[in-house]
């Protein structure tokens, strides 16, 4: 399993929720989809730790698509900055 980090670039290869929580701008949000890629802001415990990451895609206008906890294993790494 990848060890993620804040600000890597993750793309969504399992959705083990596939109707979870999320929050996103009115326009655009929408739930998260196999295949959405977006950066990490958020880990909820110690950097490489196995607890839920969160995860932020937003469209090319800057708008957020939708901000969501993931599994690490719902994830691999795209890019590190």
């Amino acid at each position: 399993m990848d060890r993620f980090a804040e600000l890597d670039v993750v793309r969504v290869v399992m959705l083990r929720h596939a109707n979870r929580e999320f929050r996103g701008t009115d326009v655009v949000a929408r739930q998260p989809q196999v295949g959405d890629v977006g950066t990490i802001v958020h880990e909820h415990g110690a950097v490489g730790s196995e607890d839920p990451v969160v995860v932020e895609m937003v469209d090319n206008g800057g708008a957020t698509v939708w901000v969501a906890d993931f599994e690490r294993s719902e994830l691999e790494l795209v890019q590190r900055p």
